[in-house]
């Protein structure tokens, strides 16, 4: 098992190679002294890096012609965005990279609920429902979108507060793409159990997580 923050290779020639992070900044391009090498003309020669700050790991792309996507969301050139364990990378349309970081996620308790609702397993990444587990998985974006509901159970989540959690302060992220993600949420979800509203909306205020209870 990783201790340290790491990625994985999702495609290509080295698919299911683990990375330690064991350095920052982290650089990923063509060049032949970044930490991280891709050799394809799609790729720039310095075209992103990790970096490291507050216990927080971070990715920015540095200029690149074709860009880095975080979550298929184009990362703003020369502006961190924050990982999170489960995160998806990608570079330039050419390499696919999981991001894991162990230390953070170790720190997350499994949140066991009832199980004749949902239950989360953080570690592996898996959302139960009624016992089963959801199939196919749900995308890295929705699942943290579910863990954050989760997490404040019968409480009301903001639309700023889904934004900071899924996205990051620092990305502008607009009220229909917000809605897109919490809808897609819903529907995954609603396909499991059609006869509970896991997620309910309180107009003017935001959305609340009910789990199933025990009668």
């Amino acid at each position: 098992m990783p201790t340290a923050p790491c990625f994985y290779v999702n495609d290509g020639d080295r698919e299911g190679s683990q990375i330690d992070l064991e350095h920052f900044p982290f650089s990923i391009g063509r060049a032949r002294e970044c930490d991280f090498v891709i050799d394809s003309p799609d790729v720039s020669r310095l075209h992103a890096q990790f970096e490291f700050d507050h216990q927080q790991v971070y990715i920015m792309d540095l200029g690149s012609t074709n860009g880095t996507y975080l979550n298929n969301h184009p990362l703003e050139p020369n502006k961190q965005a924050r990982l999170r364990a489960g995160d998806e990378i990608n570079i330039g349309n050419v390499a696919l990279l999981l991001f894991d970081d162990p230390a953070t996620t170790a720190q997350i308790a499994e949140v066991k609920l009832p199980t004749p609702g949902l239950r989360l397993d953080e570690m592996a990444a898996q959302v139960y429902i009624k016992g089963e587990r959801l199939d196919p998985p749900l995308s890295p974006s929705q699942f943290t979108l579910l863990g954050l509901l989760v997490h404040n159970e019968d409480a009301v989540v903001t639309r700023e507060d889904v934004r900071d959690y899924v996205w990051g302060a620092d990305v502008d992220v607009n009220d229909q793409t917000i809605d897109a993600l919490v809808s897609r949420l819903r529907k995954r979800l609603t396909e499991a159990d059609e006869e509970h509203d896991y997620i309910v909306t309180r107009r003017g205020f935001g959305l609340m997580f009910r789990n199933r209870r025990d009668n």
